[in-house]
């Protein structure tokens, strides 16, 4: 992870621990996701088709996924840590973009802010909801431009790195 990418995990992590969470580990794996993910959702908009932040293009060694609102993909996304890097389960992801994402630039603290005053995105940060019964282990960020993502794993990353 670069700097930003560092300063967002660690103030993911901070945030954890004031809610009397423990720290995650930091995933090399997830991290490849997360940046690969950030850089083909600003470079090829794969969310201009009916999808989300969390859909993915046909540009790349990957299966498209075009993410809907009503989760019918969602297999699909949270498979893209196995189908693209070495780290061996599913994945769970929060995005944030702001402004024009071709353009702008991502301030680590106002991603995090964002995904606080969000109930569905603050759940899986806090692991509470759904997410209650799933302990986080494992986390990878990305940034790029006006885009951020945070990638969580419920394993720990004991994988070598993407080749």
């Amino acid at each position: 992870m670069d700097a930003k990418e560092q300063e967002l995990f660690t103030l993911i992590n901070s945030y954890r621990q004031e809610k009397g969470l423990p720290a995650i580990k930091p995933s090399v794996n997830l991290a490849y996701v997360a940046h690969t993910h950030a850089i083909d959702v600003v470079e090829n908009d794969p969310d201009v088709n009916g999808g989300n932040m969390h859909s993915w293009s046909d540009k790349g060694m990957w299966k498209p996924v075009i993410y809907t609102s009503d989760h019918a993909q969602a297999a699909l996304m949270w498979s893209k840590p196995s189908e693209i890097s070495n780290y061996k389960s599913a994945g769970y992801e929060i995005s944030y973009a702001i402004g024009n994402r071709k353009t702008s630039t991502v301030d680590p603290t106002y991603a995090l802010n964002a995904w606080k005053a969000s109930s569905g995105h603050n759940d899986v940060i806090v692991q509470q909801g759904i997410w209650k019964d799933f302990p986080m282990k494992a986390l990878g960020v990305g940034i790029y431009k006006g885009y951020a993502c945070a990638w969580f794993g419920f394993e720990e990353d004991t994988y070598p790195p993407p080749g």
